[in-house]
C-alpha cells in the first residue's frame, strides 16, 4: 500500500471520528479547541480530495462516495422547508425550485452511486495486451489519465500512468464497469 492509498483509506474514517468528537465535546469547555482541530482536519481532507483525487483508486472512490453524500444532502435539504405562503405564483415558484433542487441532488447521488455499484458489485472487464498509447484528456475541470490497451481506452491513476507511459509493457488489467478505472494490473512478460 502506497502513502497515497493509505491517506485515501483514512479519509472517511477521519471525518467520522471528527464528527463524533464534535458531538461528544458539544456543550463543554473543550468545544472551541476541538472545533479548531476538526476545522483544520476538514480543510486538510478537502485539500487532499481536491488536489490528489487521481493519486490512487481509493481516492477516486472517496470522491464518488463524497458525491453520493453531497447529492443526498442537497436532496434532503428540501425536506425541512417551511410551509409555502403567499399567492399561488409564489407557491409555484417555491415548489418548482424545491423540486429542481431535489432532482439535481438525487441525480448527482444516482450518478456517483451507479459508478460505485458497477465498479464494486459487478464483474470487472478484463483487458489484455500491450499499452499502445498514453495521453491526458483536457476536460473542463481536471485532466484524466488515459491509456489505450489493445485498442481499448481505460482510465488510470497518476502513478500508474507514469509507469505505463515510460515502459509501455504488455499488461492484463481489470477495469471497473462504472468509472472505467483500472483496479488490478498484472504485468505480462514481453
Amino acid at each position: 500500500m502506497t502513502t497515497a492509498e493509505f491517506i485515501a483509506a483514512c479519509y472517511w474514517p477521519s471525518l467520522v471520528i471528527a464528527a463524533f468528537a464534535l458531538l461528544k465535546a458539544r456543550n463543554t469547555a473543550a468545544f472551541p479547541f476541538v472545533g479548531k482541530i476538526v476545522f483544520a482536519l476538514v480543510i486538510v481532507c478537502l485539500g487532499l480530495a481536491i488536489f490528489y483525487d487521481k493519486s490512487s483508486v481509493i481516492a477516486v472512490n472517496d470522491v464518488h462516495v463524497g458525491l453520493v453524500l453531497f447529492g443526498l444532502a442537497v436532496a434532503g435539504s428540501q425536506l425541512r422547508q417551511p410551509p409555502l405562503y403567499g399567492s399561488w405564483r409564489d407557491k409555484a415558484k417555491a415548489l418548482g425550485s424545491m423540486i429542481l433542487i431535489v432532482l439535481l441532488g438525487s441525480g448527482l447521488a444516482w450518478y456517483a452511486g451507479r459508478m460505485l455499484f458497477l465498479d464494486h458489485l459487478t464483474s470487472r472487464i478484463v483487458v489484455e495486451g500491450r499499452v499502445d498509447r498514453t495521453w491526458r484528456s483536457t476536460s473542463r475541470s481536471r485532466a484524466d489519465y488515459l491509456v489505450s490497451i489493445a485498442g481499448q481506452t481505460v482510465k488510470v491513476t497518476q502513478p500508474l500512468y507514469e509507469r505505463l507511459e515510460k515502459f509501455r509493457p504488455a499488461v492484463r488489467v481489470e477495469v471497473g464497469r462504472g468509472s472505467d478505472y483500472v483496479y488490478e494490473i498484472e504485468y505480462l512478460s514481453n
